[in-house]
């Protein structure tokens, strides 16, 4: 979903944000902090980071106790081995991540939803036709661009079970370190994947003429559930639930005020990492589009339910990615809420 635009210093493996902040006009280091350290679910930064280069901008770790550093896997398949060896202990992963290593056994537990729906999308060039009335005839025999993450391969069979295709009637064309929209701009592919807050800001910096099209796959049979968390795991967590708390403490604080200033959000995350390789107009373009979906139907951030890994579990079961549907409690709980 996240397109590879990775410079020498988003792909060296870890970046400390130290930040020298003062919390009521006392410095950061008047008192010794506790180390965590926190894996994104990418080899490099986005803008989906900026919640947390907030929190260490502003204070809200310090200010909690904390001193947060912040490390990038080598791929999208790794963030859960740096959570189980224990190189991190807070991990930024997919909901589908989730359900694919707890099925394998893996002893991890979410503890707070980023996102709380489902944004992922398919998208076709300007002058095209995406619909869910006629998706068999315009997805028949077409190119669909595929990142091959977990989450791409949950969602699209549900599409293409919805539009009463096979996969072998269409051609998915799976490119890890590609770009969605380079590929589909260039006619490499006829529809790209990726969920709306990437797409678009990329679609918007391409100058392209026209509008892109796009379906969301919630539209299309997709699930709407959320797709990405904050995770531990269940030992870090029950040795260390006082750190866990006090980061969604901070991370929740932070996330209000990126929320309620974008701009200067967007602006403080560009500055953090200069060299990601995106503009600040794709920042702030991508972080505003990523605000809609950070708080359910009452306002609240971060609360998981039960109905989401149900949902989650049966999807995953009904397409073979897991074999079982346990208890939600299994994959979360919110006892670290702030």
């Amino acid at each position: 979903m996240k397109s590879i635009r990775l410079s020498a210093l988003a792909v060296s493996g870890v970046i400390a944000l130290g930040s020298l902040a003062t919390v009521g006009g006392l410095s950061a280091s008047a008192a010794p902090l506790t180390k965590m350290t926190f894996a994104y679910d990418f080899p490099g930064p986005d803008f989906e980071l900026t919640p947390l280069v907030v929190a260490q901008d502003h204070g809200f770790f310090t200010a909690a106790g904390l001193q947060v550093k912040v490390v990038f896997p080598p791929d999208t398949s790794t963030t859960t081995k740096m959570l189980t060896t224990n190189a991190a202990n807070i991990g930024f992963l997919t909901t589908t991540d989730m359900g694919v290593a707890i099925n394998a056994g893996a002893p991890v537990l979410s503890v707070a939803n980023y996102s709380m729906r489902n944004n992922w999308a398919l998208f076709a060039k300007p002058g095209t036709t995406l619909s869910a009335a006629n998706l068999k005839n315009e997805l028949k025999g077409k190119k669909i661009f595929s990142y091959g993450d977990t989450w791409t391969e949950a969602m699209l069979p549900f599409v293409l079970k919805f539009a009463g295709l096979s996969p072998s009637q269409v051609n998915i064309i799976t490119d890890p370190t590609g770009n969605d929209l380079t590929a589909l701009l260039a006619g490499k592919v006829d529809v790209s994947t990726s969920t709306t807050n990437y797409e678009i800001p990329g679609f918007q910096g391409s100058k392209t003429k026209g509008n892109e099209v796009q379906l969301l796959g919630t539209r299309a049979g997709a699930p709407d559930i959320p797709i990405w968390v904050y995770a531990t795991t269940k030992s870090y967590s029950s040795a260390h639930g006082a750190n866990v708390r006090a980061f969604l403490s901070a991370m929740k604080k932070a996330t209000a005020w990126a929320v309620a200033n974008p701009t200067k959000a967007a602006n403080e995350f560009s500055r953090a990492y200069p060299k990601s390789g995106y503009t600040n107009a794709y920042n702030l373009s991508g972080w505003k589009l990523t605000v809609p979906f950070l708080t359910n139907s009452a306002g609240a951030y971060f609360t998981q339910t039960n109905a989401q890994w149900t949902t989650l579990a049966k999807a995953l079961k009904s397409i073979k990615l897991i074999t079982s549907v346990p208890a939600p409690s299994t994959y979360y709980t919110n006892k670290f809420l702030p």
